[in-house]
């Protein structure tokens, strides 16, 4: 429950209102098709969706796959959960067990469309993993290990007793309660509380922009740089950015700038992050999808007319804030 607290401290606390997504118009399907677009944004950029149900068809309402490879079987409701919807997604996972590679692609296929590349070729891009072998490991691994989330409009005692024996018996079940706050005519508020698998939080923080330097100094490149532009990936090198490139979340957008240059890559961070050795010096990387060079650079003089004259532009790595960094985005994207 939100509560609504007067910041003098002198009013008890007051509920806000609760809806349900009858009352604010939308049925099971308009969740689940915004939950398909938006699921990255919601939990993390560690899932990538790969399938959604058809009418009339026995299929679970989103499929997705994480980094490891393990499948996620989603089953929506509008109303609070039962019992029965467990046993649902349940036979869902039974019917995904023997899941070949190639029956994964086909659902695959069916929800991006055959002008899509292969399931195992988009699943490597969006995690990062660009290794020659990359492919032909991840389709003999791929939905292996099942994860089960019913998500709902609450729940009932019977349902969290359910939950807690099948759990107790080595299933991976999750009940994900969310709530429906009454807006107004334009929007409605959606309260999810954060996602956790036996420990692990699988919900992260809003992915950020980050601006990455290439450490040129006064040569017409540097060696960091040539790395990141030939490997597709975000470098730091030394403390303490050897630990601070960790914040770099999955789904977060990345500019490259080079000194006196300006910004002339972009890309967004993968999961994929690892030590490497450049040169003899310790370094990580961030690997980097959706990876664009600028066909010209958007320069020094005009990220400071957008983020103030006096903006440090020198440092290893920086967060930008929301606003510089979305104007900051759109315009570098442009130039790709």
């Amino acid at each position: 429950m939100i509560f609504e607290i007067q910041r003098n401290g002198k009013a008890a606390p007051k509920p806000i209102k609760t809806s349900s997504l009858t009352d604010e118009g939308w049925n099971e399907k308009d969740l689940e098709n915004y939950l398909r677009e938006n699921l990255p944004k919601l939990i993390s950029d560690d899932l990538m969706v790969i399938g959604q149900s058809r009418p009339y068809q026995p299929e679970a309402d989103l499929l997705a796959l994480d980094r490891h490879g393990d499948l996620w079987i989603f089953e929506l409701k509008k109303v609070a959960t039962s019992s029965d919807n467990l046993l649902q997604v349940m036979r869902y996972s039974q019917n995904g067990v023997n899941l070949s590679v190639d029956d994964l692609s086909d659902i695959y296929l069916a929800y991006k469309g055959h002008t899509s590349d292969s399931l195992v070729v988009d699943f490597c891009k969006h995690f990062g993993f660009v290794s020659p072998a990359a492919p032909q490991h991840w389709g003999n691994m791929l939905a292996k290990n099942h994860h089960l989330v019913v998500i709902a409009d609450g729940t009932d005692e019977e349902a969290v007793h359910a939950v807690g024996h099948w759990q107790n018996s080595g299933l991976d079940i999750q009940l994900w309660p969310y709530r429906i706050h009454a807006g107004n005519k334009n929007a409605f508020r959606f309260e999810l509380p954060d996602l956790f698998i036996k420990g692990r939080q699988i919900s992260r923080g809003e992915p950020g922009i980050f601006l990455v330097n290439t450490a040129r100094k006064r040569e017409s490149t540097s060696a960091l740089e040539e790395y990141m532009l030939k490997c597709e990936c975000a470098l730091a090198t030394a403390e303490p950015w050897l630990f601070t490139i960790n914040r770099m979340l999955t789904g977060s957008r990345v500019l490259l700038y080079a000194n006196r240059v300006g910004v002339i890559a972009v890309g967004v961070a993968t999961a994929e992050k690892r030590n490497i050795e450049l040169n003899g010096e310790p370094g990580r990387i961030v690997r980097l999808r959706d990876f664009r060079k600028l066909k010209s650079p958007f320069s020094a003089v005009s990220i400071r007319s957008i983020a103030g004259e006096n903006y440090p532009l020198l440092q290893t790595l920086r967060k930008l804030p929301e606003d510089i960094g979305e104007k900051l985005w759109s315009k570098c994207v442009a130039l790709t």
